[in-house]
């Protein structure tokens, strides 16, 4: 088989001619690991052999990709990559960029200002899910534009601004019946009040795979300064915001808390910085645009979703590729 022969030769290569580093070089960087050349058993999907070869099953589509297909017979080959073997998203014909959804709320009927109702929202994931669209984390988003990852080509991150009962109750079975994940950028403060979720379904929500971030304490912005208060003091007023509300988080989930989205969307220098010097490691904003490997992790930008966004706004929006070259 020509796969077979592929590996073969990938394997005899590295054999005879192993990554070393210029003479003088104390610390040669290493060559990434071949892939392996396994055979399919009985039954065999890419999700079985992602969880064997991988330990994660939703890795599989890089057995797909690395493969070219995504169906094998018993006794079949399949290389197995074990590295990312498409950094950054580059391809012959431009490079990849992915789309940042950003949800208010998810309701059973119009309610509150910027919320949609489960109808639309079912298809919207039914379009990503026809057209093979991957949920991804923001870990894995990061690691993509610190050019150490790699991610499906059709990769999308869904996230909501809330911490809604509604959520619980309307988006996530939606969610789990088309197999995403998403992340929650939660205002520490509203968690377990009245139509609220509580820090136990947060807890869950997390242990099935989805990231919980934050959005401060109050939600309410944090760059507008009061009248006459002095930038010193609105600074510090603003890094206290956001270190008690990731701290409140990590105690409460024990988990780190990594990411922030800018409450109500706003944002500035000021913020960036003190978000920075907490420990945030990604800030996510509600800037229009798609991000490739090279953005900005401190200003990533995010496709708003209403009430007001069709169908056919919201298709014409998942632009996976820029069929551009980089300069």
């Amino acid at each position: 088989m020509v796969i077979a022969g592929m590996a073969w030769v990938v394997t005899i290569v590295g054999i005879l001619f192993p990554a070393t580093g210029h003479a003088g070089e104390s610390n040669p960087r290493s060559a990434p690991p071949l892939p392996r050349l396994v055979r399919a058993g009985q039954g065999d999907t890419p999700e079985t052999l992602a969880s064997r070869y991988l330990n994660d099953a939703g890795r599989a589509w890089t057995i797909v990709e690395y493969n070219g297909v995504d169906a094998f017979t018993e006794g079949q080959a399949v290389l197995i990559p074990i590295a990312p073997f498409r950094r950054g998203g580059l391809a012959s014909d431009g490079y990849q960029t992915v789309p940042v959804l950003a949800y208010t709320d998810i309701a059973e009927s119009p309610g509150e200002p910027g919320q949609i109702v489960r109808t639309d929202f079912e298809a919207q994931l039914a379009w990503l899910k026809g057209n093979n669209f991957n949920s991804i984390r923001p870990e894995d988003l990061i690691a993509f534009m610190d050019f150490t990852g790699q991610l499906p080509r059709r990769a999308v991150l869904i996230s909501v601004d809330t911490q809604s009962r509604q959520f619980f109750d309307f988006g996530l079975p939606l969610l789990q019946k088309y197999g995403f994940t998403a992340t929650l950028f939660v205002a520490t403060r509203g968690v377990g009040r009245k139509s609220a979720m509580t820090w136990e379904q947060l807890e869950m929500l997390q242990q099935m795979g989805f990231t919980i971030g934050c959005r401060g304490r109050s939600g309410r912005s944090l760059t507008r300064r009061q009248k006459g208060q002095r930038s010193e003091n609105h600074f510090k007023w603003m890094a206290a915001e956001l270190r008690q509300a990731k701290q409140t988080i990590e105690i409460r989930l024990g988990t780190a808390c990594k990411f922030l989205a800018c409450p109500e969307g706003d944002t500035n220098a000021l913020l960036v910085a003190a978000a920075v010097k907490i420990g945030y490691t990604a800030i996510f904003s509600r800037k229009t645009g798609v991000t490739p490997f090279f953005g900005d992790r401190y200003t990533i930008p995010r496709i708003v979703i209403d009430p007001h966004t069709t169908l056919s706004s919201f298709t014409d929006q998942m632009t996976p590729m820029n069929q551009a070259e980089l300069n």
